[in-house]
């Protein structure tokens, strides 16, 4: 298993799958063919096929285990679900169940599940499929939400019931409301004594990053802020899925910098191995004034 220690606090990586269907160019759209050559010697093969211009994305949540508590963070795609428009999303069968078991936790281990936001590849693991229901995956867990978030998705579904990410939130966020289980936070919610949740809007309206501080070390998970290393050197390179591509730049920049002032681990939802590493001031001051990834491998 890919493990981190921050303080006291152990970060174990789940994976469910690599993703492979995004063009880089159309991914990217501020993306140029000099900067991905530019890039090469380090982004192929391991981030990028240049045989097919495709980016390679991780699929996985991260399991935090603080010695009290057991939190996943983010719950991928999930097996089962019908994702229109994401065909290598749907009907998946993984053995994310057990792959979660090898890094220490039973479903009903889990204590706290938090969501970055309400994306589809981001809450399948919610919910899985019981006697034709949906029930939550995770049975004595609370489901953490931002207040924001959420009431965007809530209002999403009244105007489009039938939208890709509206129906995610019908089979992986309703049951969890129903059973109970929802957490719907404010701003900079604090979770389990370690875990802040603050603003990083862009991506989507509520998009939280998740600040971890344990015994004087910091680690922030991110979500969807960056999908791809090459972000930490172009900041300004939103994808195309973002909501607010501006101001999904100006949380990226800002979230960047945050990880850097506190020498914080970024554990990202989609990177591929080693998963994560440290942010440091750019050292080509290029005109995206972007910033130095440095991975670091499990410990």
């Amino acid at each position: 298993m890919i493990r981190f220690k921050i303080g006291s606090v152990t970060a174990t990586l789940v994976q469910e799958m690599v993703d492979t269907m995004f063009d880089f160019m159309k991914f990217f759209p501020l993306a140029t063919p000099e900067a991905v050559q530019s890039n090469l010697s380090w982004m192929a093969p391991g981030h990028y096929d240049p045989a097919t211009g495709r980016m390679l994305l991780s699929m996985h949540s991260w399991l935090l285990d603080t010695g009290t508590h057991k939190i996943l963070i983010d719950g991928c795609v999930g097996n089962g679900k019908d994702r229109p428009g994401r065909p290598d999303w749907c009907g998946l069968d993984t053995p994310f169940l057990n792959r979660l078991a090898e890094a220490g936790a039973r479903p009903e281990d889990i204590d706290f599940v938090l969501c970055t936001h309400l994306h589809a590849d981001h809450i399948g693991w919610n919910t899985q499929l019981i006697n034709g229901r949906w029930v939550p995956t995770f049975p004595n867990a609370k489901y953490v939400f931002s207040r924001r978030e959420h009431a965007y998705w809530e209002e999403k579904l009244a105007a489009s019931p039938n939208g890709p990410h509206t129906l995610a939130y019908q089979d992986s966020v309703l049951p969890v409301i129903e059973a109970g289980q929802a957490l719907i936070v404010d701003d900079y919610a604090e979770i389990a004594d370690c875990l802040v949740l603050a603003p990083a809007p862009g991506h989507t309206p509520g998009h939280v990053a998740i600040w971890l501080k344990s015994d004087g070390e910091h680690a922030v998970l991110t979500g969807d802020i960056l999908h791809h290393p090459i972000q930490v050197k172009y900041p300004s390179w939103s994808c195309f899925g973002c909501q607010d591509q501006v101001q999904s730049a100006v949380t990226r920049r800002r979230v960047l910098e945050q990880a850097c002032e506190r020498h914080a681990l970024l554990l990202p939802g989609h990177f591929m191995p080693p998963h994560a590493g440290f942010i440091h001031e750019g050292s080509d001051k290029g005109p995206d004034n972007g910033f130095e990834l440095r991975f670091v491998d499990e410990q």
